[in-house]
């Protein structure tokens, strides 16, 4: 994701910001695989973050057993660490509670996805065994007493790495299409929990363990609290799938303090999503807030909307893309605030919070106050002049 910052004092800001933000998502729970083979997953507690030990379904409980680098055929996305764990017979199912007590701030009565929060979902796979057709295998987000609330990995009968909402009861897989289960992945799934429906991202090999790149999958699932994880797979040719370094984790490698909504936006004319971020602090009294599109369209002039309602209108005045605010809109217009992405595709704005404009003049942010932003961009279709929005996002002020 390019990322264009003004000079001088906002520029020192970013590159602050850009030094940190690794530190801004942390590890919630993981997996190696680190036990005795061969030999079954069942009643094995190694790892950290997890609540209990890992539970196999089976009357054997012999489902999911552990293999190591001699296991025919090898996986190329062996972590090395420890063994990985695989299908011994089709269809084997086994769960797992990650800790919910260390994280008060992404859970709430014993359940993760609260709104407002952000969490990841790693891990490295591979179809071992199949034939095209009928099988699945991956990892899914489970509601003890509910059921199945998503599925990340190859969907049944796809043949491809994508997800599945809502278990039997939702809409149809979604798969990236040119992915192969047979070939070895590292998926990487980002989940940010908003009011209603969620943001999922999903990447599959990505450079980095937490990517701000464009995902390879970008769509709006139900709603999606969860307490335990399975790992599973099979299907009606006696297929197996490879587990290993599973990783779940919380926060936004970006260090945005804000609360994205109404994404993914309209594709613009570069192909990707225009993206907004709030950068810096909710404080007031700090008074470093800055927003920053990106994944726009070059040589594009552009500028910031607020407004402390929220909405959806699409197309409005023409325009490609979708209006995410309602109520009285304000706009970032006065001078050197209306920019250009240059060849960056991407612009940014340092804010003054007591001067936030209204369509009557400006306000100053009051402590507790929600505030949603997004980005306009012109752009252009099929050499016709139009416009385009990013998506939104909420920040909450602080004192």
């Amino acid at each position: 994701m390019n990322k264009l910052f003004r000079r001088g004092a906002l520029g020192a800001l970013a590159l602050t910001l850009a030094s940190s933000a690794a530190a801004q998502v942390s590890v919630v729970a993981t997996e190696t695989f680190e036990y005795p083979f061969p030999g079954p997953l069942f009643d094995q507690d190694g790892g950290v973050g997890w609540e209990n030990p890992w539970w196999v379904s089976g009357a054997i409980n012999d489902d999911v057993g552990l293999f190591d680098s001699t296991a025919m055929p090898p996986f190329a996305l062996d972590d090395g660490v420890g063994v990985y764990a695989g299908q011994v017979v089709e269809r084997g199912e086994a769960y797992r509670k990650p800790d919910v007590f260390p994280h008060p701030d992404i859970s709430g009565g014993g359940l993760f996805g609260i709104d407002d929060t952000t969490m990841w979902f790693s891990f490295s796979t591979v179809a071992f065994q199949s034939a095209p057709g009928e099988h699945f295998g991956g990892l899914a987000l489970i509601e003890q007493g509910v059921g199945e609330k998503l599925f990340i990995g190859s969907p049944w009968d796809t043949n491809e790495w994508g997800i599945d909402d809502e278990g039997p009861n939702g809409p149809p897989a979604s798969t990236i299409a040119g992915t192969d289960d047979t070939v070895p992945a590292r998926l990487v799934c980002r989940i940010d929990f908003m009011p209603g429906m969620e943001r999922l991202r999903l990447w599959v090999n990505p450079a980095v363990d937490y990517p701000t790149t464009t995902a390879d999958l970008d769509e709006m699932i139900a709603d999606c609290l969860f307490n335990e994880i399975r790992i599973s797979s099979g299907g009606n040719n006696d297929d197996k799938y490879y587990f290993d370094n599973l990783v779940i984790a919380k926060g936004d490698p970006d260090g945005s303090v804000g609360t994205n909504y109404c994404g993914p936006g309209v594709p613009n004319s570069t192909g990707a999503s225009g993206e907004i971020a709030a950068l810096g602090s909710p404080s007031i009294a700090a008074n470093q807030l800055t927003l920053e599109a990106t994944d726009l369209p070059n040589q594009a002039f552009g500028f910031f909307l607020t407004s402390q309602t929220q909405a959806l209108i699409a197309n409005p005045g023409g325009s490609q893309g979708n209006l995410c605010l309602g109520g009285a809109i304000g706009r970032y217009v006065g001078p050197g605030q209306i920019q250009n992405t240059g060849t960056a595709g991407s612009f940014s704005l340092g804010l003054d919070l007591t001067m936030i404009p209204q369509p009557t003049g400006f306000v100053s942010a009051q402590v507790g106050e929600a505030w949603n932003f997004q980005a306009w961009h012109r752009d252009a279709v099929g050499g016709s002049a139009t416009s385009n929005f990013t998506d939104a996002t909420e920040v909450t002020f602080t004192m």
